[in-house]
């Protein structure tokens, strides 16, 4: 039993551990960061993308994505595609003369107006859903409630608790 008490097992660890680590560690300082890969950002297509009111180097700097667990206060004017996976109180709008797309995903979820020529919903809103003569897509995972102003709506399976407007399509002059 001396014999136990002699010889701590917590000794013998803790010296084994101190020979095999380094006694100093060096670090550079002031140096920039190794540059990482960067990710791809999954993107969305739109009719403005493909054929335009805007230049294509506005075009790849205006796709934007609000990440899960984001919760974003404000209005936002939108110059190209525009993907909520997070949280939004506040209107989102398309920008004058620009036609854009907002999706809302499983987890998204807006508390405020969507201004925008294609509107696709699978969270959560609340407020009105104007795409004037665009179309509306409402998924079978969605909670809408409010007003959906559309010229072309597809319902599925949605829970919808809202006033349905349709827009008539623009006459053409002859």
């Amino acid at each position: 039993m001396n014999d136990h008490n002699d010889q701590s097992p917590e000794q013998e660890p803790t010296q084994d551990y101190q020979q095999d680590m380094p006694q100093t560690l060096e670090v550079d300082v002031g140096r920039a960061m190794p540059p990482t890969m960067a990710q791809p950002i999954p993107m969305l297509q739109s009719d403005t993308m493909q054929g335009t009111p805007i230049d294509a180097t506005e075009a790849t700097n205006a796709r934007s994505m609000l990440a899960e667990g984001i919760h974003f206060v404000g209005n936002a004017v939108l110059r190209g595609p525009f993907s909520v996976a997070g949280q939004v109180d506040g209107n989102l709008a398309q920008a004058e003369g620009i036609q854009v797309s907002v999706v809302v995903t499983e987890t998204g979820r807006v508390k405020g107006d969507i201004t925008a020529h294609k509107i696709s919903v699978m969270g959560h809103t609340d407020g009105l859903l104007d795409s004037g003569q665009g179309e509306v897509s409402l998924h079978d995972s969605a909670s809408v409630h409010g007003l959906v102003r559309y010229g072309r709506i597809q319902v599925n399976g949605a829970d919808l608790n809202a006033t349905l407007e349709r827009v008539a399509p623009a006459r053409k002059a002859i």
